[in-house]
């Protein structure tokens, strides 16, 4: 009886086998399915390097098709508690030399820290939370949207399980502005409400929409290509649209190659001194 008894459960563990194998059960059933929270921090702690560096070229486009190019360098490392960002503008001549810094601070112990060096003022100047709902040099994408998110900010609810973008499934998560700071977050983003579509397989945001206080706007997030560089996914070419009514006002296309992952970055770098200097 009990050589029967084995028998059945060794081929009934064979057929699950088999059936996990074959994609024969559902996502759920095989894992724990993921809270929105849940997903959206993974989304935010997926592997980047400890340093990163590339080449941005930034296009920005009216309602009319005109276009603007402007390109930059960026340059990425992150310590404990903290992710430190600079860019280089260096073209067209009008703006070549202005340069951004970025200190981004995890949680929310503290403000982040961001200064703007205006080489025609010979100044550098610091930038206050406020600012940072602000058009990152003219274009669609604030100073918010070119930094980490911050996911303490915002209180998520999974949308859709499964809602996928160019063939990748995806999950659909909404975030609201969390009561106790809603003025914060307000003032710091620009936004009342967002939407982000992300990838089931790298956990790359690939697709959002972000509803403004200015104006009544929407504002419509893209990455049309994902590339794997040094083993880390990476969003080579996104987009940013603008619209009011259903219309579109301007969009910003930004295209990023030359990129290296976990190279040597000095301290230094990462300084208002070094932004002056420039690269």
């Amino acid at each position: 009886m009990r050589a029967q008894q084995s028998g059945v459960v060794v081929a009934v563990g064979l057929l699950v086998a088999v059936a996990l194998a074959a994609g024969l059960f559902p996502h759920g059933a095989r894992a724990q399915a993921l809270s929105a929270d849940e997903i959206v921090y993974r989304a935010e702690e997926r592997d980047r390097g400890e340093t990163m560096t590339g080449h941005v070229t930034m296009v920005m486009e009216d309602r009319r098709g005109r276009r603007r190019v402007r390109t930059m360098a960026r340059y990425r490392r992150d310590y404990p508690g903290v992710e430190k960002s600079i860019y280089f503008f260096l073209t067209p001549t009008d703006i070549g030399g202005t340069s951004y810094l970025a200190f981004d601070w995890d949680g929310n112990v503290k403000d982040d820290d961001s200064w703007l060096y205006l080489p025609a003022l010979r100044r550098t100047k610091r930038l206050a939370s406020s600012d940072m709902s602000d058009a990152f040099l003219g274009s669609d994408f604030t100073y918010t949207d070119i930094s980490p998110a911050k996911r303490h900010y915002w209180d998520y609810t999974l949308i859709e399980e499964s809602d996928p973008v160019d063939g990748h499934d995806c999950w659909l998560v909404e975030g609201l502005p969390k009561p106790a700071i809603h003025a914060k977050v307000l003032r710091e983003t620009g936004y009342t409400r967002v939407r982000l579509w992300i990838r089931k397989d790298n956990f790359i945001k690939v697709k959002g929409q972000f509803w403004m206080i200015e104006g009544q706007r929407i504002k419509y997030y893209k990455v049309s290509t994902v590339r794997t560089i040094d083993g880390i996914a990476t969003a080579v070419e996104e987009a940013m649209v603008t619209t009011k009514a259903g219309r579109v006002e301007h969009r910003t296309f930004m295209v990023t190659d030359r990129v290296q992952y976990n190279t040597p970055i000095a301290d230094s770098f990462f300084t208002t001194q070094q932004m002056m200097r420039g690269q």
